[in-house]
């Protein structure tokens, strides 16, 4: 069976709650769980996290990734750009499309 990262931090709370130390924890972990257990950095931001008064073991909420500029209506504006002018630089591409050199880059090569 293997556990997941937020079985983990259940484990590494309770641990944290009976007062182990870090290393205890991390050495309770890896002997009961091997290979699969957490690293000493993992269980360290923890204990961090958990010192500085946080309960909550659920994920932050993040802004996802960006979405990338390299998709289909891109591709498709940038190839009819191109065939309207074979010249057409990438600094010109990109205030029209507002996508990066890089997308654009990908997108021709």
């Amino acid at each position: 069976m293997q556990l997941t990262r937020e079985l983990f931090r259940v484990i590494i709370f309770h641990n944290f709650r009976r007062g182990l130390s870090r290393q205890e924890c991390i050495d309770e972990l890896k002997s009961l769980y091997g290979d699969e257990a957490p690293s000493y950095s993992i269980v360290k931001n923890w204990f961090n996290e958990f010192n500085h008064g946080r309960r909550s073991l659920n994920d932050e909420f993040r802004e996802s990734r960006p979405k990338a500029a390299v998709v289909p209506e891109n591709i498709d504006a940038v190839r009819e750009l191109i065939m309207l002018d074979r010249h057409v630089a990438y600094r010109e591409i990109q205030p029209s499309l507002g996508i990066s050199s890089t997308s654009i880059h990908s997108i021709l090569h």
